[in-house]
């Protein structure tokens, strides 16, 4: 609710600027009264949103997968985000390969904890599909290398991207939370 008075307000009394200091974003507006005023965003409530994403996501480390459901009482993989998401007032896409249409594409060098991350597999007739979604949990800068909570018919657990299985069906990285929100 926070997110959208901020952007209304921006959106309404003219944003001029944004720039970024010090873990800070500033937005420099100019309303109506025609007085120049500043509104301050630290990137630590970003941080800790994630942080709680990610704690909320943990919580249900170990339920069982259900195809097709998107609640506490089993998810499937898209469900799983989706519902995690929500809880934050994310609406994201119902399906793995809709909710890749859904927030920025982001590089492997640019990943964040609270990104996810899709893998693809090959169909019958040769193509590849988005076949599955996680939210990247951790990051190994150095090595370009991610943990990710997602459910899968194991449940819910963490797995590594450099899991056979997992680097060979890697797809892609799309951001949902951007950094210039509150």
């Amino acid at each position: 609710m926070r997110q959208t008075t901020i952007f209304l307000f921006l959106c309404v009394f003219g944003l001029n600027s944004v720039s970024a200091q010090n873990d800070t974003l500033s937005y420099n507006f100019e309303p109506m009264d025609g007085k120049n005023y500043q509104l301050s965003i630290d990137n630590e409530q970003l941080s800790n949103k994630i942080d709680s994403m990610i704690a909320f996501a943990k919580d249900f480390m170990g339920l069982k997968y259900r195809y097709g459901n998107n609640t506490p009482a089993g998810f499937d993989c898209s469900g799983f985000t989706n519902y995690v998401f929500s809880q934050f007032g994310y609406k994201l896409g119902r399906s793995s390969s809709d909710q890749y249409k859904d927030g920025i594409l982001v590089s492997k060098e640019n990943m964040k904890p609270g990104d996810l991350v899709f893998f693809q597999e090959k169909n019958r007739n040769g193509t590849y599909r988005i076949n599955h979604v996680g939210m990247i949990i951790s990051v190994d800068t150095t090595a370009m290398t991610f943990h990710f909570i997602h459910s899968c018919r194991r449940g819910v657990l963490i797995d590594h991207s450099e899991m056979e299985y997992y680097q060979k069906r890697f797809y892609g990285i799309r951001r949902i939370v951007e950094e210039d929100e509150n």
